[in-house]
């Protein structure tokens, strides 16, 4: 009777031990269990959803929510109708840097680049005689009809307004007076002015347009045509940075009801978690899983090389589990 008494002694005190271990260390595998919602850029969707897919399938307790659009409708979604994703994947960085940090994120990483081209299916007008020097002659004649992304809500609609600019300033042009980026915006119907660069392909596709102004890597995608232009037009060359300097354009902004400039630079998507992310652990998980060897190969069929190593801003706010996947861009 005695050695059961202490027996069972013993286990009050094991189980003891147990409850308090326990309530001492959080179960850290929680986040397993909680969702996560992932904010993409519509040229990344391609990428995204196939990325998505494979990390549900590494962690299928994880129920993923996505949003995809044009990145500055994403951004307003979080500044001004107070939706916070877990993370933003972003066709501009500076995106980020000027309109989310600090208020709403720490740093951001820098992930791939791209360039504006000029796409076409093999029934657009005028396919046998257009290049990379006549290409805007031949936008501008009457019966060509061209389209853009709008350059209020998606980063490749006010690179294409950039673009448009930097042509000015290389091939010295004049359309019967006008400049090149004049007679270009004249010559577009606003109706042909699309929210991002998914809703440029279908009336490409449909024959409504013949020409649209997406990115390389989407062409590639879609098995479009297109015309590569300059790399003094194209925004994605890094030895030309100061060139694109000198052009801007003025996007609204709807929350101060104002207009911001925004001036030429390389494109460089990147990607930030929020600082209301409600599964931290699990959307960092997703940003190892995205850096990583599944991640890389799935961007490379897509067309969108990873840089080798991604670049973070504000390096030392990241995870640190984080760290070692990046490179920094910080300059101080």
């Amino acid at each position: 009777m005695r050695k059961l008494s202490q027996v069972l002694l013993l286990l009050v005190v094991f189980l003891s031990f147990c409850r308090i271990t326990h309530a001492q260390q959080p179960d850290n595998q929680q986040w397993r269990n909680q969702p996560i919602t992932v904010s993409y850029a519509a040229g990344l969707n391609s990428s995204m959803h196939q990325i998505i897919e494979e990390f549900k399938k590494a962690y299928p307790q994880i129920r993923v929510t996505e949003d995809s659009g044009g990145t500055l409708l994403l951004i307003r979604k979080i500044t001004e109708l107070n939706q916070s994703p877990d993370l933003i994947f972003v066709a501009d960085t500076l995106a980020i840097k000027e309109k989310l940090i600090p208020a709403y994120a720490d740093w951001y990483i820098k992930f791939y680049k791209d360039r504006i081209v000029l796409a076409y299916t093999d029934k657009s007008r005028y396919t046998n005689e257009i290049d990379s020097q006549n290409w805007y002659k031949i936008l501008l004649r009457k019966d060509v009809r061209f389209g853009y992304a709008n350059p209020n809500l998606a980063p490749v609609g006010y690179r294409t307004l950039l673009c448009w600019q930097l042509a000015d300033l290389f091939y010295r042009d004049k359309i019967e007076g006008k400049s090149i980026y004049a007679a270009l915006k004249d010559a577009c119907l606003a109706e042909n002015i699309l929210p991002d660069v998914a809703e440029l392909l279908h009336p490409l596709e449909s024959l409504s347009l013949d020409y649209v102004f997406v990115y390389e890597s989407v062409a590639q995608q879609h098995n479009l045509k297109y015309i590569r232009l300059p790399k003094e037009i194209d925004l994605g060359s890094e030895e030309m940075g100061e060139f694109y300097k000198q052009v801007k354009v003025e996007v609204i902004s709807r929350k101060s009801a104002g207009k911001e400039v925004v001036y030429g630079a390389p494109i460089a998507f990147g990607l930030t978690l929020l600082k209301d992310a409600v599964n931290v652990k699990g959307a960092t998980e997703f940003i190892k899983f995205f850096l990583g060897s599944t991640g890389q190969k799935i961007l490379k069929d897509n067309y969108q090389t990873m840089l080798n190593p991604p670049l973070a801003y504000n390096s030392k706010n990241l995870p640190d589990e984080l760290k070692t996947l990046v490179g920094s861009e910080d300059t101080s």
